[in-house]
C-alpha cells in the first residue's frame, strides 16, 4: 500500500511539474518580433500619453502660482527665495502625440525587419532562442547605407540577444556582449509591464571586453542593478518608475584616496502615475539611504588621509493632483528613517534630523484662506534639529570657519494647533512700511540656536531682525513681529 501511495505522489508530482512547463519550447523569430515589436510601441505610446496628461492638467499651474504667491511673502524675511518656474516647452509638446506614433512605428518595423528574423537566429535551448546581430542588419533602418564604423562596432562586439519565453506573451530579452557574453542589459514583457534591467557589473564586464583602455577608466568597483518600468494599470492608465533594485556601489581611485558612491535599494525610486480618463496625475520620491565620500586634498597633515562624507539618509514625498483642484496635499515628506549629515573623518560636521519624534515625516496641506492666500498646514508638525561641528575644519587655514558655527545647534519647531500648526505668507505693505514676513495662522514657530529663542505665536509673523552683528547666529537675523 505504502509503495502504491509513493507511485501516485510521484505520478501527481509529474503531472505539476509538467503543467507547469508547457513552455519549454523555444519561441521562434515570429512570436519574439511580435512580442518585442507590439509591446515595445505600446510603452514609448504610454510615456508619450504620460508626460501628456502630466503637462495638460492646469490644477499643476495652480499649484505652482500658489507657491510662487507663498515665496512672495519671505521678501521681509532674509531667508532664500523658494525657486521661480520658468517658461519654456511644455511636455506636451515635447511628447506630441503624432511623432510619437511615428516614431513607434518606426520602432515596430525596424524590431521586426532587421533585428528579430529567422536569419538573426542562431540557436536555440530548452525555452530559449539566440539572435545573432550583424552590423549590416541592425546599423541601418533600411532606408540608407549602414555606417561602416557601426557595422564594424557591432560585428566586432559580438551582439546577441538571448530571447526566454516566461509563458504566454511574456518574454525576456538579454543584451549579451562578447565572447565571455556579458550581460549588461535586460528587457523583461509581463503581462502588465515592460522593464529595461541594467547590471552595472555586467556593463564594467561588456566595457573591459570591448575596449580594455577605456574600460580602465571606469570605477574599479561598479556593482547594483536599476530598473526603468512602463506598467499598463489600465485604459489611459500608466505609471512609469524608476527603481534600484540592487544597491549600487561606485569606487574610483583618486590622488590621495578613493571617491565613492553608494545608494541602498529603493524599489521603486521615482514614481510617475497618470489616468488619462480621470485627468489626474502623482509623482512620488523614495531615495533610501545614499552616500559620496571624497578624500580630502587640502595641505593641513592633521587632516591628510580622512575623507569628506554626505549621507542622506533618505528623500522622501508624494504629491497628487486632479484637474479642477484648488487644495494641494503634498504627503510623507522625509529625510529618511535616521539621522543625514556631513563628516571629515570620524567627525560629523552637520547633522540633520527631522521629526525625530514623531516618525521623521510629514505632510503637507495646502489650501487658500478667507482671503485667497496661500495656507499650509503641517501634520503633525515640523521639527528640524541641526547641529554644526565645524571646529576640526580650523586647523585648515584656508577655510574660514565663523565662531557661531564652531558647535552650535539649530532647531525650527512648527507645533500645536488644532488640527495641525499652519502658517501662510504675509505680503508687503507699502502703506504701513511693512516688509512682509511669515505669519503663523495656528500653533506656534519655535527657532532655538542654544540658549537664545526666537518665538512665534499664532496671529504673529517672523520678520527680519532689527540689527545684526557681525558675529551673529542665524538667529539674530530673525524676529518676532507685527503682521501689519
Amino acid at each position: 500500500m505504502r509503495n502504491t501511495r509513493s507511485w501516485l505522489a510521484a505520478v501527481a508530482a509529474l503531472a505539476v511539474v509538467a503543467t507547469g512547463c508547457d513552455n519549454d519550447d523555444a519561441p521562434d523569430a515570429k512570436k519574439v518580433a511580435d512580442v518585442a515589436a507590439r509591446r515595445s510601441a505600446e510603452a514609448m505610446r504610454g510615456v508619450s500619453a504620460s508626460m501628456r496628461t502630466a503637462s495638460g492638467l492646469s490644477s499643476l499651474k495652480g499649484l505652482e502660482d500658489a507657491l510662487a504667491r507663498f515665496g512672495a511673502g519671505f521678501e521681509g524675511v532674509p531667508l532664500p527665495q523658494l525657486p521661480a518656474g520658468q517658461e519654456g516647452a511644455t511636455l506636451e509638446g515635447v511628447f506630441d502625440e503624432e511623432e510619437t506614433d511615428v516614431q513607434a512605428e518606426r520602432l515596430e518595423k525596424y524590431l521586426r525587419e532587421r533585428v528579430f528574423t529567422e536569419a538573426n537566429v542562431e540557436s536555440t535551448d530548452g525555452n530559449s532562442t539566440l539572435f545573432r546581430l550583424a552590423g549590416e542588419q541592425v546599423c541601418t533602418d533600411g532606408w540608407g547605407t549602414a555606417d561602416a564604423g557601426c557595422v564594424r562596432f557591432v560585428d566586432e562586439s559580438q551582439l546577441r540577444i538571448r530571447a526566454t519565453s516566461l509563458g504566454d506573451d511574456s518574454l525576456e530579452l538579454e543584451l549579451l556582449i562578447g565572447a565571455k557574453r556579458a550581460d549588461p542589459l535586460a528587457l523583461r514583457f509581463l503581462p502588465k509591464d515592460v522593464s529595461v534591467v541594467v547590471d552595472l557589473g555586467g556593463l564594467k564586464g561588456a566595457a573591459e571586453q570591448l575596449d580594455p583602455q577605456m574600460a580602465a577608466l571606469l570605477p574599479s568597483v561598479m556593482t547594483g542593478q536599476v530598473e526603468l518600468k512602463v506598467t499598463k494599470a489600465g485604459e489611459a492608465h500608466w505609471v512609469v518608475s524608476g527603481s534600484v533594485l540592487e544597491a549600487l556601489r561606485l569606487e574610483l581611485p583618486l590622488e590621495g584616496g578613493t571617491f565613492a558612491f553608494s545608494a541602498a535599494r529603493a524599489a521603486p525610486l521615482v514614481e510617475l502615475e497618470t489616468d488619462g480618463g480621470a485627468n489626474r496625475a502623482r509623482f512620488a520620491l523614495d531615495l533610501s539611504t545614499t552616500e559620496v565620500r571624497v578624500p580630502y586634498t587640502g595641505q593641513v597633515s592633521a587632516l591628510r588621509g580622512k575623507d569628506w562624507t554626505v549621507s542622506l539618509s533618505g528623500l522622501s514625498y508624494s504629491v497628487d493632483v486632479t484637474e479642477g483642484q484648488k487644495d494641494f496635499s503634498v504627503t510623507h515628506v522625509g529625510l529618511g528613517a535616521g539621522q543625514s549629515y556631513v563628516g571629515l573623518g570620524a567627525d560629523k560636521l552637520v547633522t540633520l534630523d527631522l521629526n525625530a519624534q514623531s516618525g521623521r515625516h510629514f505632510d503637507l496641506t495646502l489650501t487658500q484662506d478667507a482671503d485667497g492666500l496661500p495656507l499650509v498646514k503641517v501634520q503633525p508638525g515640523f521639527d528640524l534639529l541641526t547641529r554644526f561641528y565645524l571646529a576640526p575644519l580650523q586647523a585648515d587655514p584656508s577655510l574660514e570657519i565663523p565662531a557661531a558655527y564652531a558647535d552650535a545647534t539649530y532647531r525650527v519647531r512648527l507645533s500645536g494647533g488644532e488640527g495641525g500648526p499652519s502658517l501662510r505668507a504675509a505680503p508687503a505693505n507699502e502703506a504701513t512700511g511693512f516688509q512682509g514676513g511669515l505669519e503663523v495662522v495656528t500653533g506656534e514657530l519655535q527657532l532655538s540656536a542654544g540658549d537664545a529663542q526666537v518665538v512665534v505665536s499664532a496671529g504673529q509673523c517672523l520678520v527680519a531682525g532689527a540689527s545684526i552683528p557681525e558675529e551673529s547666529s542665524l538667529l539674530s537675523y530673525l524676529r518676532q513681529g507685527s503682521c501689519e
